[in-house]
């Protein structure tokens, strides 16, 4: 993994200190060896929505394909490789840029002639090895806990996984505050999530300040800043981070039926006259794994009060999907058809990211969307009063 190199220009506006062209056409030359057969795609990374772009197919084994299109400005984007749950993220701006490297080892490209794009690569190798860390203290956490381990022992290792889940917050609020470029400053906001970011209103006002013509970032702060107005945000409300779904609080959920972990479908339909959390993730997904002991809690506190969980799996591999659900003790109803992201439900339910959740009503309406941490439980409180 490479280290982090954060941009030594604290204090600068993007227009004093950007060396490539924001706006104008690009071109992407890729040459990705072992890339698996089939479709790419350019997507933009809008707030609530991802933008197909440009599409090329990669058909032989050299692994090479061009995506072309026209910037309006520095923009936030990746290169998905259909059927798969693999992406390069990109900071795109005019030009013409290279990218090459192995499929199998994404995290060491050799990017030319994109600073922003370099920038987080960078900054994802960096909260890799952070990200690793946090996972293996969780596991020795969760296994103390199972052992029903004194409180004078737990304690201090809860207080040591606390400190080191703020030194990961910290480090993308730091790269938020020192980048020069919008596309990173979007990026990082983006993996902090609204539930830390509503919480730093200082550092919303400085980025927008940072970045005053890049209409993502004003988009995205001024979505955060919605739920601030007490009319309209009750204590359980949360922002819906971009690019988690295209669904909205107040529709009806639509209806799918998956199999469950013994092959027999389940449909959605099946639990009208509940509240019925649908839970998004996978057992690939650290930040699903992460957020898992909230959920746990949450179902443990509110399983009798006509409340329930359905989670719903992007995982490829049955094995790796009961292994997690029963490692990370999750007791409610699961279901997957094991496609990643080809699996039905993501354009039903415009997934884009996970984890992602909604809360539905018995008559099985959208009433929130994203309840992490605290969150989850506050909202419940409220409606299963």
């Amino acid at each position: 993994m490479t280290k982090l190199a954060l941009w030594a220009l604290t204090g600068l506006l993007l227009s004093s200190c950007a060396q490539q062209t924001e706006k104008g056409d690009f071109t992407i030359n890729a040459h990705i060896d072992n890339a698996p057969l089939g479709t790419i795609y350019l997507e933009e990374l809008a707030v609530g929505e991802v933008k197909v772009v440009d599409t090329a197919v990669i058909k032989d084994a050299s692994g090479k394909f061009t995506l072309k299109g026209m910037l309006p400005e520095q923009g936030l984007y990746r290169i998905r490789f259909g059927g798969t749950n693999s992406y390069i993220p990109l900071g795109l701006d005019a030009g013409t840029m290279s990218i090459t490297g192995d499929y199998n080892e994404l995290d060491k490209l050799k990017i030319d002639n994109s600073e922003a794009t370099s920038e987080i690569q960078e900054l994802l190798n960096e909260a890799s090895q952070k990200d690793k860390a946090l996972s293996a203290e969780m596991t020795v956490l969760d296994s103390l806990a199972k052992l029903k381990t004194p409180d004078s022992i737990m304690q201090p290792k809860i207080a040591a996984f606390k400190a080191k889940q703020d030194d990961f917050k910290n480090f993308f609020i730091k790269s938020i505050s020192e980048t020069k470029s919008p596309a990173v400053a979007a990026f990082s906001m983006s993996v902090l999530g609204p539930q830390i970011l509503v919480s730093e209103p200082k550092l919303l006002d400085d980025v927008k300040k940072h970045f005053p013509e890049n209409t993502l970032i004003a988009s995205f702060t001024d979505k955060l800043k919605e739920p601030a107005a007490p009319q309209t945000a009750s204590a359980g409300d949360v922002v819906e981070e971009p690019n988690m779904t295209t669904l909205k609080v107040g529709q009806t959920a639509p209806d799918f039926t998956l199999p469950d972990q013994s092959g027999k479908s389940v449909s959605l339909s099946s639990f009208k006259g509940k509240y019925v959390l649908v839970d998004f993730w996978a057992s690939w997904c650290q930040p699903c794994r992460r957020e898992n002991p909230n959920v746990v809690a949450a179902y443990n506190k509110f399983k009798g009060k006509n409340f329930t969980i359905v989670g719903v799996s992007l995982d490829k591999s049955k094995e790796a999907w009961d292994k997690a659900v029963e490692a990370d003790g999750l007791t409610w109803t699961h279901v997957s058809d094991l496609q990643l992201w080809e699996s039905k439900v993501v354009p039903l339910y415009g997934i884009s990211s996970i984890p992602t959740n909604m809360l539905l009503d018995p008559q099985g309406k959208v009433v929130a969307i994203g309840l992490r941490g605290p969150a989850l439980e506050s909202k419940l409180q409220e409606v299963l009063q």
